[in-house]
């Protein structure tokens, strides 16, 4: 019975450690996962990346920004401006969100 509860810890450290180790990327970048979002609520981007770092609004809609730093995204930041009901309409990101070379690009629904 002791040697079983001495080697729940161990299993334990060692599926931590391997969590730790894993620095893999995701499988899209910051960029595309935001464009997937224009014309969508912004909650729905919040339930994905959680709480915005910086986080402002207005009667005309909200601006929210999200920094990613793992994975040598160093420096990405996205940006995200809703209408009044919430939507998103445009959002921007600085290079290191995308594919290398990836400058700071809009994209727009086209439902404004």
């Amino acid at each position: 019975m002791r040697a079983g509860l001495l080697l729940l810890p161990a299993v334990s450290l060692l599926l931590v450690g391997c969590a730790i180790l894993d620095d893999t990327p995701p499988k899209r970048f910051p960029s595309e996962i935001v464009s997937s979002y224009v014309g969508g609520p912004l909650t729905d981007l919040e339930m994905r990346w959680s709480t915005p770092l910086e986080i402002s609004g207005s009667e005309k809609g909200q601006k929210a920004t999200w920094q990613f730093d793992g994975y040598n995204y160093g420096g990405c930041r996205v940006t995200v401006h809703t209408d009044a009901a919430g939507v998103i309409r445009n959002a921007t990101w600085t290079a290191g969100c995308g594919p290398k070379g990836t400058e700071t690009v809009a994209s727009t629904s086209a439902a404004e």
